[in-house]
């Protein structure tokens, strides 16, 4: 059946942003494909119960189609929703959720207003003397000229380095270019992540700032193996500060390579506040924030509470949590090296209200089981991955009173989607 071409209609969209077509009996995954269009569709893979196609012909077309504005959007991995109009992405997402989370209620999702270069890290890796993202799936390097979601810096930048590296001997031991941009401040990283620290970028660097007074850190960064792992342990300034200064809500923080921030900044803001209207925080309460970063929310929330404790794995993101208190003269804020999907029950003792904020696989049975036994009244669960959120959820559904999920669009244009919860400790 591979390379045959089949009528097709879209019946629904899966979470990863693909259409759910069927040919009579036959389930086809086609990307591209919106709920209510009709297609010829070309097979290009087979499994046991279902297959993947293409679009070879669109015969009938979704009122929520639109042209896209990025040339590369079909190939690249970045995007996942460029075709469809934005306020259906919206409902797409949405719609995912409830699926997701059955038995709970879910709000209309917070839009983007600025949807546009809103990412504040991009990373590209370098390979077959090629700069640009990797195609879905493959080790294929799709090349761009202006991402429109990177920032606006980030997307000069890289169009600068494929003129300047490409090609030159230091090209084939550079894995990957990073950029950070402080939208607050407009101060910018470059990093290069290599496979040896003995390599000559003087003339690039040279060239960096002096074209980009912006550019206050420039970094080389060692990694020798061959993992997907993009950042190494190992790492050497080549020009300025080794960290950038970005400000947020008024607060002014210190991130470096290796520091986790928010990668929307309209969104991070909206979402912060929301965190700290659900918690209901009254100046007498001890909060504790675990996989705290560099505290971006702990130091939020330390405005409005007795003291926050902020708890995370990376070292230099708490140094940064350390300093960025220091520098804005929080004097009721600690940061703590621990990992917090391990034993927590000395530092949950005396709080009042958990703050989480996971990574994508959640968090670990063992933290559950802590912030049960020791009957944490208030939680708020901040999640980047629906389905470990919605499994932590059930976990502690029958000692807490779970409210509405509310979802926050911090990445327009793909199918993830960034949401906040509130538990209160059933009495």
């Amino acid at each position: 059946m591979k390379n045959q071409i089949l009528r097709c209609k879209c019946v629904d969209m899966s979470v990863d942003g693909q259409g759910i077509a069927r040919a009579g009996d036959l389930v086809v995954f086609v990307k591209g494909m919106i709920t209510g269009e009709e297609a010829d569709v070309k097979i290009i893979a087979e499994k046991k119960n279902y297959s993947f196609g293409i679009i070879d012909k669109l015969i009938v077309s979704s009122p929520y189609r639109v042209v896209s504005d990025c040339p590369i959007a079909y190939k690249c991995g970045g995007c996942d929703l460029r075709h469809i109009d934005y306020s259906y992405q919206l409902k797409i997402k949405k719609d995912v959720l409830v699926n997701t989370f059955k038995g709970y209620a879910v709000k209309d999702i917070v839009p983007c207003e600025e949807r546009f270069y809103y990412r504040n890290k991009v990373q590209i890796p370098v390979r077959d003397h090629k700069m640009g993202f990797y195609r879905r799936f493959s080790n294929d390097i799709v090349e761009f000229d202006d991402c429109l979601i990177e920032s606006d810096i980030a997307n000069q930048i890289i169009s600068d380095l494929k003129k300047i590296m490409i090609g030159k001997p230091c090209e084939k031991m550079i894995r990957h270019v990073l950029v950070k941009h402080g939208k607050g401040t407009n101060e910018v990283m470059v990093a290069f992540i290599s496979k040896s620290l003995n390599i000559d970028l003087s003339d690039i660097v040279a060239y960096l700032k002096e074209k980009y007074p912006s550019i206050v850190s420039i970094i080389l960064n060692l990694n020798d193996k061959e993992t997907n792992v993009i950042l190494g342990n190992e790492e050497k300034l080549l020009y300025g500060r080794d960290h950038i200064f970005d400000i947020y809500d008024g607060i002014r923080v210190k991130l470096s390579l290796k520091s986790f921030y928010q990668v929307n900044h309209e969104i991070m803001e909206k979402l912060y506040k929301r965190v700290k209207e659900v918690s209901e925080i009254s100046e007498n309460d001890k909060i504790l924030d675990l996989y705290c970063g560099i505290g971006t929310i702990s130091l939020y929330l330390s405005r409005y509470c007795k003291q926050v404790t902020g708890v995370e794995i990376v070292k230099e993101a708490v140094d940064n949590a350390k300093d960025n208190a220091v520098m804005n003269g929080f004097t009721n804020s600690e940061f703590i090296l621990a990992d917090a999907s391990k034993d927590m029950d000395e530092y949950l003792d005396d709080k009042d209200i958990v703050i989480l904020d996971p990574p994508r696989k959640g968090i670990s049975k063992q933290l559950i089981d802590s912030l049960i036994a020791k009957n944490v009244k208030r939680i708020v669960y901040v999640s980047c991955n629906p389905a470990t959120l919605y499994r932590d959820l059930e976990l502690m559904k029958k000692h807490y009173e779970i409210s509405a999920i509310e979802p926050f669009d911090m990445f327009p244009y793909t199918v993830h989607v960034e949401s906040l919860v509130s538990l209160k400790r059933k009495v």
